[in-house]
């Protein structure tokens, strides 16, 4: 019988109010005074209600939209131990976050104090999906093997997460993020490779970010990768891409580099919400 409070496909189920009470009871065990640590925290339930602005644009109602939700509670759920471990964000100087999040949640069996199985169903379906949805949030490109619906659900996740770690990029400062201090922002270059590739509207690899504004415009890169056109438009409206655009560089190479970008970027998302561009 299903749970009073749960939606319940024939997988698992979802309850909302459960699966925030057990992220908190999770998060508990860190330092929540810790920056880093709290913008975590704040970014999971932004990503969450991002994937419900989503999921509502493409018509999801009752278990699907809440299963978009909780790919949003849990995708950072890596972030915390990462912190703890290594005191950064940066993968390339630690671990992969979203593998970790995937490994802690599945390997470690932490994903049960969020869903409810149905007693005797092996895990599949949702299941899965759930785990390759977070394994791969964070990949360049989605593997050509999934199927439609595990598509589906990866993208929505993909796109509120870009969304948000715009708004983490404008509203921390930038040496809680990076450990790097801002001075070096404000006086570092963009790569030629890095420049070359954002003029032709290209996600950026981590490999070719080499300095701090590279770095930043990783994120700005972001907006090439967005799947659904709600997600352009909200990146749009929030205005933090706007914010980051107009970083204000002290290296007057750097400044002409961004205005160049800026113009690219704006004739992109202009072209992707017209239509022009799919």
């Amino acid at each position: 019988m299903t749970q009073v409070g749960f939606i319940m496909n024939n997988t698992f189920a979802v309850n909302r109010a459960e699966a925030e009470k057990s992220f908190h009871d999770y998060t508990a065990a860190y330092d929540l005074d810790d920056a880093k640590v709290a913008l975590k925290v704040e970014h999971t339930f932004r990503v969450a209600g991002l994937c419900d602005v989503i999921s509502d644009s493409l018509g999801m109602t009752g278990y699907d939209k809440d299963l978009a939700w909780l790919l949003g509670m849990l995708h950072d759920i890596g972030r915390f131990e990462q912190v703890r471990r290594y005191h950064t964000f940066r993968d390339a100087l630690s671990v992969n976050h979203a593998e970790l999040s995937a490994d802690i949640l599945f390997r470690e069996g932490l994903i049960k104090n969020f869903i409810k199985m149905k007693e005797g169903i092996a895990p599949h379906d949702d299941y899965l999906l759930t785990e390759k949805a977070i394994r791969l949030h964070n990949v360049f490109q989605l593997p050509d093997d999934l199927t439609e619906r595990e598509l589906r659900f990866a993208t929505i996740l993909r796109d509120a997460d870009k969304l948000d770690i715009l708004r983490v990029n404008v509203e921390t400062p930038r040496s809680t993020i990076y450990n790097v201090p801002d001075e070096i922002f404000l006086d570092s270059e963009i790569t030629d490779e890095v420049y070359e590739a954002m003029l032709q509207c290209q996600n950026l690899f981590r490999n070719m970010m080499k300095t701090p504004a590279d770095l930043m415009l990783g994120h700005v890169s972001f907006v090439f990768g967005l799947v659904y056109p709600v997600s352009v438009r909200l990146m749009g409206e929030q205005g933090y891409l706007e914010t980051v655009l107009q970083f204000p560089s002290r290296n007057p190479r750097t400044r002409q580099r961004f205005a160049v970008i800026r113009r690219v970027v704006h004739d992109y998302m202009e072209k992707r919400l017209s239509g022009v561009l799919f």
